[in-house]
């Protein structure tokens, strides 16, 4: 006969570092670029250099990984289901 328990439902935790990288030169090398530069920059890179100066909260990156399916790909919360996107 079969087992009557049913299969535990604990959410299991991760401990997880989350490193923040110094690109303060990187802005300050952006304030040095003119507006031809920037744009040149622009059209060869996309908009990767907004993407970079986005102030991210570590905590919250720490706190959300918890959450964080590795096979769907998605940050699944209780019945629905997140899913990153860049654009």
């Amino acid at each position: 006969m079969g087992s009557s328990q049913a299969p535990s439902l604990k959410k299991r935790f991760y401990q997880v570092k989350v490193k923040s990288l110094g690109i303060t030169s990187l802005k300050e090398l952006g304030q040095l670029m003119g507006q031809l530069q920037r744009q040149a920059f622009r059209k060869a890179y996309g908009k990767i250099w907004d993407l970079a100066m986005v102030e991210v909260s570590t905590e919250a990156i720490a706190s959300l990984a918890q959450y964080y399916d590795q096979p769907l790909r998605c940050f699944t919360f209780g019945d629905f289901q997140l899913s990153p996107m860049v654009e």
